[in-house]
């Protein structure tokens, strides 16, 4: 009996360990006057603070490395599960203080930004947890698939989660987290962000990628086949000094 509550304890701990995280990812457009200084105030001296006294930690905030307009920034916010995201994002908009942060963040004379998208992901199975990049690889790269099934979007998840995610890992490539999207625009859709020392080293472990026999034998899987994709998208991006990631 004993014997049996250990191995019920233990597989439970498992489960927990394993247990998949949660993440907003906010992209905010900004205008061409907008003053960057209001916007990391913002996150930098209220948002970031408040959320990790409520235990929610290694949240991103990055700028486009491209100059293109609109200006767009990214902000990263794992949660452990649904539920704290629910609870965390009440009691933050119940919050005073919030009101009058944001009210500093886009005042109505001279707005910062034009609105903001929030999209939400379950992690993969594969990568249940974010992993915080090391303080040399400061080049992010973020990654969206859209599909044009769902059938086609379910076995691009199991060819990550099956191979190319383990692929990634191999050839360093610094993987940050991998999100389905259960909520936002232009679904059925995967999104995942990678981290490099720089551009060189993104592209050289990219062109290691595409001619290892890994990938060979992963696309040429009858199960995965004509699994990707209807669009591609990317976006270069680099931390902003008080970012966690």
């Amino acid at each position: 009996m004993k014997k049996l509550i250990l191995i019920t304890a233990f597989l439970f701990c498992l489960n927990l360990l394993a247990q998949r995280e949660f993440y907003e990812l906010r992209t905010y457009e900004l205008y061409q006057s907008s003053n960057f200084k209001d916007f990391n105030t913002y996150f930098e001296d209220y948002l970031i603070p408040t959320l990790n006294k409520k235990g929610i930690n290694n949240i991103g905030v990055f700028k486009e490395v491209s100059m293109d307009l609109p200006r767009k920034m990214y902000v990263l916010i794992p949660y452990p599960n649904i539920t704290v995201y629910q609870s965390v994002s009440r009691s933050i908009k119940g919050d005073p203080n919030n009101a009058d942060a944001s009210v500093k963040l886009n005042k109505k004379d001279r707005p910062m930004f034009n609105r903001y998208s929030t999209s939400l992901y379950d992690a993969f199975e594969g990568m249940p947890n974010l992993v915080k990049p090391n303080f040399e690889n400061r080049f992010f790269e973020l990654r969206t698939y859209e599909s044009h099934s769902e059938d086609a979007y379910r076995r691009k998840v199991n060819m990550f989660n099956e191979g190319e995610i383990a692929l990634f890992d191999e050839l360093d490539f610094g993987s940050v987290f991998f999100g389905e999207k259960i909520s936002g625009d232009r679904m059925p859709c995967l999104t995942y962000l990678l981290s490099f020392e720089n551009l060189d080293e993104r592209n050289e472990n990219w062109g290691k990628f595409v001619h290892h026999p890994t990938w060979e034998k992963l696309k040429s899987d009858e199960a995965y086949r004509d699994s990707c994709c209807s669009s591609i998208t990317r976006a270069y991006l680099l931390p902003m000094p008080y970012s966690q990631l």
